[in-house]
């Protein structure tokens, strides 16, 4: 027992002195988010197509590489998902629904550099997503348009929680300015409880950031 402890004391003192040697840098991305629902195994007679529709996203990030050209981001987002609606509950009336997601990425992300100090970055992991709100916009009204909020959980619109895959690459300047092209794919049902269909999210993204 106390060679095992003695081992995870050492591996613990060699972490926490290579982070001493990790380079760590900050960034702030906005962008917009291209996002429809993935739908399956959908009951006989239920009538449910989705599309998609645009939002929006903001993200800060934290970066850590512990050797020149591979590392991980961490961080927070506020994410804008959601589809447009042909037929659901609400009828064969358009509705656009737009959805509001706390979510934490982490990613495995790499680089390569130029002789510029600019370089072209490729990153791929998972997120957990917490549903914060949501919003229905509903044509075909009598003053033409009109919208709801609707809740997350028990007894919701959709489930709280969501997690799955995210991607992405882009080119960041020498001057820490950054473009990328990113993608994520829900693998939890985020369908209501009882619902005679699945529901996933899913969007590609498109963002300028900037790296401190």
């Amino acid at each position: 027992m106390k060679r095992y402890w003695l081992i995870c004391m050492v591996l613990i003192c060699t972490v926490w002195s290579s982070k001493a040697q990790w380079a760590m840098d900050y960034s702030i991305h906005a962008g917009v988010t291209f996002p429809r629902y993935f739908l399956s195994d959908i009951s006989s007679g239920v009538s449910r197509e989705a599309s998609p529709t645009v939002n929006g996203q903001l993200t800060g990030l934290v970066t850590f590489f512990p050797t020149k050209y591979v590392g991980f981001e961490t961080g927070i987002s506020i994410v804008g998902l959601g589809a447009k609606l042909e037929k659901s509950e609400f009828g064969s009336r358009e509705v656009t629904q737009h959805t509001y997601w706390l979510q934490a990425p982490l990613s495995v992300i790499g680089k390569m550099p130029f002789n510029d100090s600019s370089y072209v970055f490729l990153k791929a992991g998972g997120y957990f997503g917490y549903g914060l709100y949501g919003k229905n916009y509903i044509s075909g009204s009598y003053d033409g348009s009109a919208s709801e909020d609707f809740t997350f959980g028990t007894g919701g619109t959709q489930q709280s929680t969501d997690y799955g895959f995210v991607m992405g690459m882009g080119y960041q300047t020498r001057r820490g300015y950054m473009i990328s092209l990113n993608y994520l794919a829900g693998i939890r049902d985020i369908a209501p409880a009882g619902a005679s269909y699945d529901q996933r999210n899913g969007t590609f993204s498109l963002s300028i950031g900037y790296r401190f």
